[in-house]
């Protein structure tokens, strides 16, 4: 049986909130290019292709222009955006993560890691050579 599917947050509640909510400029900047990535990601020329092909564009475009997330050559000694970071999950790297990192002592802040997959990857299921899935995994 179904199980009815609820918002997240009451409508009435954000309705005035969204009215009043103004774009940053440089996620406006970005748009263009989340545009291309949807239009590129549904087509199927990205079904050849591999997560190491795209991951490091994905990453720049989507958290660094878009979400406003900075790397260690921002010019600041704070940054926000770690990639192949020390975080060791099951074994393995994470792609990036984000948190809060800086240059002068090494201090690092981990918030969330970022663990990419290809294209046409199941995130629900095991794939390839995994025992687990990609969601099993981050978990």
């Amino acid at each position: 049986m179904p199980v009815e599917a609820k918002p997240l947050f009451r409508p009435d509640v954000l309705r005035s909130k969204l009215a009043a909510f103004a774009l940053p400029s440089a996620s406006a900047k970005a748009r263009p290019k989340l545009a291309n990535w949807t239009e590129l990601l549904s087509s199927k020329a990205a079904e050849k292709m591999k997560e190491t092909e795209l991951l490091a564009d994905f990453i720049r475009d989507v958290f660094g222009d878009l979400l406003g997330y900075a790397g260690p050559a921002s010019g600041s000694a704070v940054y926000t955006l770690k990639r192949e970071s020390l975080v060791q999950v099951d074994g393995k790297f994470a792609d990036a993560a984000l948190g809060r990192f800086t240059l002068a002592d090494g201090q690092t802040d981990f918030i969330v890691v970022i663990e990419g997959k290809g294209p046409r990857d199941p995130l629900d299921r095991p794939f390839g050579s995994r025992k687990r899935s990609a969601v099993e995994q981050a978990l």
